[in-house]
């Protein structure tokens, strides 16, 4: 579409700091920072990975380094972050999947028990498989 009058459009201006204005826009930002800690997270996971294939003198030193402060503090604060994540996902998953049973849309509750349920059931099975194996 060719733009018949020769007047360019309003854009209002746009600071870097728009999102602290309002309160729901700082719990966004904050959601979407948790993305941050969960890396620090999987890269953990993947140098245990490597030490773990590298031998027992490789899988001590690994275990030393978690033993450090500022990693249980990081990785403390990489477990928060799951959490907060994990709520917020998990309140908003009734409003992305509308289930309608019989002729009512099904409320929001019996969905985020279910999630929270099977989280449950899934960590349960999980800390039984490395405690037994």
């Amino acid at each position: 579409m060719i733009n018949a009058t020769k007047r360019r459009p309003y854009t209002p201006p746009m600071t870097g700091s728009w999102w602290r204005h309002l309160g729901f826009y700082r719990f966004y930002m904050l959601r979407e920072a948790t993305a941050i800690p969960a890396i620090w997270f999987s890269l953990e996971l993947l140098g245990g990975a490597v030490m773990l294939n590298g031998g027992e003198a490789d899988w001590a030193r690994f275990v030393g380094f978690l033993q450090h402060p500022l990693v249980l503090v990081l990785n403390i604060v990489s477990l928060l972050a799951a959490l907060l994540h994990t709520v917020t996902w998990f309140q908003l998953a009734p409003k992305a999947s509308i289930i309608v049973v019989g002729d009512h849309k099904l409320p929001p509750q019996p969905i985020v028990t279910g999630l929270w349920v099977v989280t449950a059931l899934f960590s349960l099975a999980l800390l039984a498989c490395a405690y037994f194996y």
